[in-house]
């Protein structure tokens, strides 16, 4: 999550965030796809650790990993580990990259790499990133377009919201054969507080829509909670 300056809000604020975050959550509940009632649908709680800092003059490492907790027809669970290098290149944008390993219950591991752009022109947050990923056993490398935005607002003294949304677009499936098409669609929020100079804390919501063609859209409800320690 971006780093957003300015939080020292005061208490007015918060009958306002409380208005912000039911118009949220209503909207999060009824954004829901045409096939919504046939939809495959199920519920996964992830966990998750950030450490990020400054290791080089405008250059920012972070290392994130996650439990996520997930039912055997969503894949099992599945433990992830991920480095980005980013560099500032302007006050308002950053470039950079990184790897990640994801290993799912039973085996099977996926190794992922990532180039990224992300720019943040006053609270909002746009990044574009591009995934290599690769499979055990797949036919090819997959290649992954991933195009996110990000509104993010202080709601209190050490508080801030965020809503966004973001757009999966598969360039290159793993399948020999297969061409262009949407992989996901993401509705994203979550409410961070600063419990320490260099500590966050914070609950995340996202409502996953898979699109699969003919068959039922794929629906994942996944709330996560996660600190980012920043050195």
């Amino acid at each position: 999550m971006a780093n957003v300056t300015g939080w020292h809000y005061g208490a007015a604020m918060i009958p306002a965030a409380l208005r912000y975050s039911m118009l949220l959550a209503a909207t999060c509940a009824a954004w829901q796809p045409s096939k919504a009632n046939a939809a495959e649908e199920d519920t996964q709680f992830w966990l998750g650790a950030n450490a990020t800092g400054e290791v080089a003059d405008r250059t920012t490492v972070t290392l994130d990993t996650t439990q996520r907790w997930r039912a055997n027809r969503a894949g099992g669970d599945q433990q992830t580990i991920r480095v980005t290098v980013e560099r500032e290149v302007d006050e308002d944008a950053r470039l950079g990259g990184g790897i990640g390993v994801f290993e799912t219950e039973g085996g099977l591991t996926e190794i992922r790499v990532h180039q990224q752009a992300v720019f943040t022109p006053g609270r909002f947050e746009l990044r574009s990133r591009l995934e290599e990923r690769f499979f055990d056993g797949a036919d090819q490398v997959e290649l992954r377009l991933r195009q996110r935005v990000h509104y993010i607002h202080p709601v209190a003294e050490g508080w801030r919201a965020m809503v966004g949304g973001e757009w999966l677009g598969l360039l290159q499936s793993r399948r020999s054969g297969e061409g262009f098409s949407t992989d996901q669609w993401r509705a994203q929020t979550s409410l961070t507080h600063r419990a320490a100079k260099n500590l966050d804390v914070g609950v995340i919501y996202w409502l996953v829509v898979s699109p699969r063609g003919d068959r039922p859209d794929r629906i994942n409800h996944i709330p996560q909670a996660v600190v980012t320690y920043r050195f």
